[in-house]
């Protein structure tokens, strides 16, 4: 049997070092050769996007510009219209021919049952499940019971992407909760700052 594929997808809006840590992990721990992290579109679950698709890509390759094993799928990104992780994972089964290990954190899961033909889509994947604070296996939706889980250690960060909009907002440069490179482009494109002063401006705690 072949080397299962690991996927992360998400928003990324910013990626952070809870997505490296997880990807890293559970690499690790499955022995996996992949990581492929997938940038969403448009998804359908989310309100708002901040950054642009453009951005959240270009973000997203800075942080993993130095990990062997990471590749990015960008073909969500290039879609018009809403992005659908059934629709991508039956592509991905085509061009990759491999078990397909579908990384996601244990928060997440409640969410799961709203996407678009989950059922198939569960029949399609291995879950690789990450304990999230307050999260763990006695917290499975019903729905899901019929998946196929794994779940693997992880820190159990309460760190978000919505977190970390909110703290450059006020004014934190998020030094540790992002990769250096990533606060260089985020400063560079102004990103995440209130519109009335520059990045450089509000950033109280370092360049």
């Amino acid at each position: 049997m072949s080397t299962p594929l690991g996927i992360l997808g998400g928003v990324f809006d910013p990626i952070h070092s809870g997505h490296l840590a997880v990807a890293t992990m559970a690499k690790e721990f499955f022995k996996l050769e992949t990581v492929l992290f997938i940038p969403s579109g448009t998804p359908p679950h989310k309100n708002s996007v901040s950054a642009s698709s453009n951005q959240r890509l270009e973000m997203l390759k800075i942080a993993v510009s130095d990990l062997p094993w990471a590749q990015i799928w960008d073909k969500e990104i290039a879609k018009n219209g809403y992005s659908y992780s059934f629709d991508t994972i039956t592509e991905l089964q085509t061009v990759f021919k491999k078990p397909l290990y579908f990384i996601v954190g244990a928060d997440n899961l409640n969410e799961i049952p709203a996407w678009y033909r989950f059922q198939e889509l569960l029949s399609m994947i291995t879950l690789c499940v990450t304990r999230r604070p307050g999260y763990d296996e006695t917290r499975i939706p019903e729905s899901l019971k019929m998946a196929t889980f794994k779940w693997f250690p992880s820190p159990e960060w309460g760190i978000s992407s919505s977190m970390i909009r909110t703290l450059l907002l006020e004014g934190f440069s998020c030094r540790y909760l992002i990769p250096d490179k990533v606060i260089d482009y985020i400063r560079e494109y102004q990103l995440y700052c209130s519109g009335t002063i520059t990045c450089d401006e509000q950033t109280k705690v370092i360049k």
